[in-house]
């Protein structure tokens, strides 16, 4: 809206939004229009809160002298109403500036402290690129922000629409900075390792003594800046009009880059956990090295039984890793290793005892219930685990018609054969139990049953062979 008397509209109908996008409306209420898109849905604030309803819900409305209880734009006083935009306008230059600052010291780093250390050659190729990740894809996505919010602050305070900017980036940073955040914590592993050398590159680089601490922070601010996103765009919010065409996806940009700030840091909080497990020693680890079960796809805490034991469940592609912590909290304890193949999980409805939990069951375990601190959390538990087990199961399948079709044999009489009985074994706890078998017997008399049978089939083939009838009877 660009025009300054705001467009009242009165709801002639309720209406409950579905999505968080959405208005919800009661009959009689009064909306500040914000947007009239074509096809029928237009946007609007109620009560400090923008989101679209369909326009065929309401009306317009025209206050004829009234006070309009609903919204409190009508009521605001001119020089307020200027206030408002002088501190807009304030707030609008501190996101582009900060930017800018931000830019600039991302720009400095890979340039005069990066790139010396990658000729410098003091750690190898696949370290380097361990340490710096993304780094230059990080800093080109804020030259882009940057360049974006440069030229809308340009344009009229009614046009500047930075709320939309924001969100139309949103895919493209949140992508970026998790494959940042996902690898950070090994480049806090290769500056540990060479701490020496790296300190006194980067002071002769120019770096503030320590050097050792301008790298470490410096490569810690893609995810520190991402942090301040919400709060910057909380309060430009504000700061616009409740007609102003920008509030609305203003407020959605706020929840959507606080989102993407909480996956970047539980990204990085499991990196850097699933790196303390597969870097350290896991007392009483059993079989092979934990890195020769492959990538780890999803690590955890989680609460075990009634008793609400601490567990952390490790999933790989074939086998799901429990381990418990030391009492000291110094390190983690192995409790099992489940395989794939011979475990299910199901939902588990929440009671008085549980809540947000789910059930791992097998025919050679014991039901286990896990407990989860969220239900996205128990959610994202079942659906990776079936997710693993159906690709299990996709491969077993594969595998098996490979096998069946390369090894089928044709029938013939000669398959009704007494063969000797076979010893089967069964495995429990890793121990081979034969089972007993049975008194011997004889298969005289089945072996002359067995010939008469014989016979009446050769016989029988060969009398339909002479008449031409290609039937075969069984």
């Amino acid at each position: 809206m660009t025009s300054n008397e705001p467009l009242l509209v009165q709801a002639v109908y309720s209406f409950k939004g579905k999505n968080n996008d959405e208005l919800c409306l009661k009959k009689g209420d009064i909306v500040v229009v914000t947007q009239k898109e074509d096809g029928g849905w237009w946007e609007g604030t109620l009560k400090d809160k923008t989101g679209w309803f369909p326009s065929n819900y309401v009306r317009e409305y025209k206050s004829q002298g009234e006070n309009v209880t609903n919204n409190k734009m009508s009521n605001i006083p001119v020089d307020l109403t200027e206030q408002l935009r002088v501190n807009r306008a304030v707030v609008v230059m501190d996101i582009v500036e900060s930017e800018r600052a931000h830019v600039t010291e991302l720009k400095t780093l890979i340039q005069s402290f990066l790139m010396p250390l990658k000729n410098s050659n003091i750690m190898t190729v696949d370290e380097y690129n361990q340490l710096v990740n993304n780094i230059e894809e990080v800093s080109k996505i804020h030259e882009e922000l940057l360049e974006s919010l440069e030229q809308v602050s340009e344009l009229p305070q009614s046009d500047q629409r930075i709320g939309k900017l924001f969100l139309n980036k949103a895919s493209f940073i949140r992508s970026v900075h998790l494959q940042y955040c996902s690898s950070h914590p090994r480049a806090v592993n290769i500056i540990e390792k060479y701490k020496d050398e790296l300190n006194q590159i980067m002071e002769t680089q120019g770096a503030v003594s320590p050097g050792i601490l301008v790298l470490t922070v410096s490569l810690s601010k893609p995810f520190r800046r991402l942090d301040k996103y919400s709060g910057m765009l909380q309060e430009l919010e504000r700061h616009l009009e409740e007609n102003h065409i920008d509030r609305g996806d203003t407020q959605r940009s706020v929840s959507i880059y606080k989102e993407i700030a909480a996956i970047c840091l539980s990204t990085r909080k499991q990196k850097e956990l699933e790196l303390s497990i597969l870097s350290g020693v896991v007392q009483g680890w059993e079989g092979a090295d934990a890195c020769s079960l492959g990538d780890v796809i999803k690590i955890g805490s989680v609460a075990f039984g009634p008793e609400h034991k601490d567990r952390y469940l490790m999933l790989f592609s074939t086998h799901l890793v429990i381990l418990s912590v030391s009492q000291r909290l110094s390190s983690f304890i192995y409790e099992g290793k489940l395989p794939l193949s011979g475990i299910s999980v199901k939902k588990l409805d929440n009671n008085g005892a549980i809540k947000n939990a789910f059930e791992i069951c097998g025919s050679l375990i014991d039901h286990i219930v896990a407990i989860c601190q969220s239900k996205e959390e128990q959610l994202d538990w079942i659906q990776k685990i079936n997710k693993q087990l159906g690709n299990n199961r996709i491969i077993s399948t594969t595998s098996n018609k490979s096998m069946e079709k390369g090894n089928r044999i044709p029938w013939d009489v000669t398959r009704l054969r007494s063969v000797p009985p076979l010893q089967f074994y069964h495995s429990i706890n890793e121990k081979m139990i034969c089972v007993a078998k049975k008194p011997e017997r004889t298969f005289e008399d089945d072996g002359k049953v067995l010939k008469v049978f014989e016979a009446f089939c050769s016989n029988t083939k060969s009398r339909h062979a002479s008449s031409g009838d290609h039937t075969m009877i069984l």
